[in-house]
């Protein structure tokens, strides 16, 4: 059982979306790209607490605020039910062609292999009459003669799709409080656990003393109030005041009520949101484990960022061991060691049109120039920042992706209005490791809907008619290299400068020859050596980083300018609400102003 298909209409930032997954499933994008609240509409369709929210939805949940006109709409589809979620469902069941990812429009013959499947549909909506917001949810088969689902999807309905969301993998009070939807709830739910404290417990609050009459001063003065209620009132009316613990509601005590641990400290207990990082994921970890167990792998799990506040080898160790449980896992990350746990395939990356608030998911798929042993090396030093990303600047190597990073933050800081950091832009620079890689990475990452530039060297024009072909943005520097760039456009005293300064501190390479006389020639020759011979070494960006604006290589300046041109955010335009005024009477106003 998994969630195969999301469809998302007016929520929140998202106008319309139309996501598919396949089984386990890690979703990938830039900050406000979209991921979270997908998840976030997955849980109104499929959250079993969720109804019990009030509101169920409000103004900000509705896609530019636009409640008075617009209905938020949240379809999932859960496929490969078994026998016995067929058995349940069956008034329900559709069949879902994986091949095609679609929707059969009738029976399967004998010999398919469509897998049965239940659609779930959130509605929610303002109702004007009632000045209120409602939420409610239907199977989407059947349907009546104008299309609408007739039976709506109960809370224990949604729970047998074992959907659970962890907005982080340190659920805070929430893990083992005894709140609607915290996981200890959810555990007790899945054993059919039948909670019959409350009664015991109220009954054993009413009766726990506060302060009274056992207290000469506060018992003085409660009596003294009771007194004089008892002049204004019938006595039988006026019951003595007197504390109690809480206001006496179920609904207190799931509020109130936590899980107690061990601290280390002989005899003493806190609560359990009290403890460490580790202690809390292990115990949110046994929690998933009991529920996998208890439902037979029939559970969707999603997590948000499991690795908030947890160091890199248990990111990985959490990741295995919730994959490991069965049923499905969705998790958004922005960290490569996450990442390195799931297979290309395995990877959606989720892109939101902010001007229109369409959102599209893509699957990684590499492209046969790049070996799969060379995709899994790469995901921490160069795969992962960009597939992250809104937007890669596509380099020929290390030199260059190194050095305009470094002069954008220069630039930046010496002339904002002018200048802007390319990772505060969005931009990811991807080295692509030679010339001849360009074109195939820059396609890679616009196929999978980044907004991808490239910065290359003089190139023949076959070559460059497929870069250009690749990137939204294509800006061919005039030199056989970027050692040339640096020779011919940066001031020779600048270069004087730096050649002097790494000479007297000592750090010039002893394999590379210095200055051989005080001539500009003998400078330049010293200096193309240098960077020739020690690309490594980044030397090319410790220059640039040091220079003054008006020393900037132009070539660097047009290609960092540009770039800041394309990421300009869209113009946000508010109108404020117009008054028609009414028209007037015809023949306009009599003498004495009044309307005529």
């Amino acid at each position: 059982m998994h969630l195969a298909q999301i469809k998302v209409q007016n929520f929140r930032g998202i106008s319309s979306a139309d996501v598919s997954l396949a089984g386990n499933t890690v979703l990938l994008g830039d900050n406000n790209s979209g991921k979270s609240t997908l998840l976030e509409a997955v849980e109104l369709a499929l959250g079993a607490d969720r109804l019990f929210r009030r509101p169920t939805i409000d103004e900000h949940d509705f896609y530019g605020g636009n409640y008075r006109e617009n209905e938020v709409q949240v379809d999932v589809m859960v496929v490969d039910l078994d026998e016995e979620m067929q058995s349940r469902f069956r008034n329900h069941l559709e069949y879902w062609d994986a091949t095609n990812s679609n929707l059969l429009t009738s029976l399967p013959g004998p010999d398919s292999d469509a897998l049965p499947c239940v659609r779930i549909r959130f509605v929610g909506r303002y109702d004007a009459d009632e000045d209120d917001f409602e939420g409610r949810t239907w199977f989407c088969s059947p349907e009546d003669e104008e299309g609408k689902p007739t039976s709506e999807a109960r809370s224990a309905d949604k729970r047998e799709f074992g959907f659970l969301l962890l907005r982080a993998l340190r659920t805070g009070t929430r893990a083992m409080s005894m709140e609607r939807g915290s996981l200890l709830d959810v555990v007790l739910r899945a054993f059919e656990v039948e909670v019959q404290m409350w009664e015991n417990l109220l009954e054993k609050l009413r009766g726990v003393p506060v302060a009274g009459v056992e207290n000469p001063e506060f018992g003085q003065v409660l009596s003294s109030i009771d007194e004089a209620m008892k002049q204004i009132v019938a006595s039988e009316w006026a019951d003595a005041p007197h504390l109690r613990v809480s206001e006496l509601t179920r609904e207190d005590l799931r509020r109130v009520l936590r899980s107690f641990m061990a601290t280390g400290a002989p005899g003493y207990a806190a609560p359990f949101n009290h403890q460490g990082s580790g202690t809390i994921n292990s115990l949110v970890i046994a929690m998933l484990t009991l529920i996998a167990q208890k439902r037979n792998g029939r559970v969707i799990f999603a997590m948000e960022e499991p690795e908030i506040s947890v160091p890199p080898t248990a990111q990985k160790r959490v990741v295995d061991l919730i994959l490991a449980l069965g049923g499905q896992a969705i998790f958004t990350t922005h960290s490569p060691y996450v990442l390195e746990e799931f297979e290309p395939e395995q990877m959606a990356v989720i892109s939101r049109n902010h001007g229109t608030g369409e959102l599209s998911s893509t699957r990684v798929h590499l492209p046969a120039s790049l070996r799969i042993k060379a995709f899994r090396t790469g995901i921490r030093t160069r795969f992962c920042e960009a597939l992250l990303a809104r937007r890669v600047l596509v380099t020929e190597g290390d030199t260059e992706a190194v050095s305009y990073a470094a002069l954008a933050k220069t630039a930046a800081r010496a002339n904002p209005t002018r200048f802007a950091r390319l990772d505060t832009r969005g931009w990811a620079i991807f080295d692509a490791q030679g010339e001849t890689n360009v074109a195939g990475f820059a396609g890679f990452f616009r196929g999978l809907g980044k907004d991808v530039a490239a910065v290359f060297d003089k190139q023949p024009a076959d070559r460059k008619a497929d870069i250009e072909a690749s990137s939204d943005h294509a800006f061919e520097q005039q030199y056989g290299g970027f050692e040339d760039l640096v020779i011919a456009e940066v001031p020779i005293a600048a270069i004087r400068a730096y050649v002097d300064a790494l000479i007297a501190d000592a750090v010039w390479p002893s394999h590379v020859s210095e200055p051989d006389d005080g001539t500009d020639a003998a400078y330049l020759s010293a200096l193309r050596k240098l960077l020739s011979k020690n690309k490594g070494d980044r030397y090319a960006a410790d220059l640039v980083t040091g220079l003054a604006e008006a020393d900037f290589p132009t070539s660097m300046v047009d290609v960092l300018e540009r770039l800041k041109e394309a990421s300009e955010p869209p113009t946000m335009t508010s109108a404020a609400p117009t008054y028609e005024p009414a028209a007037e009477a015809e023949g306009g106003q009599d003498d004495g102003g009044a309307p005529a």
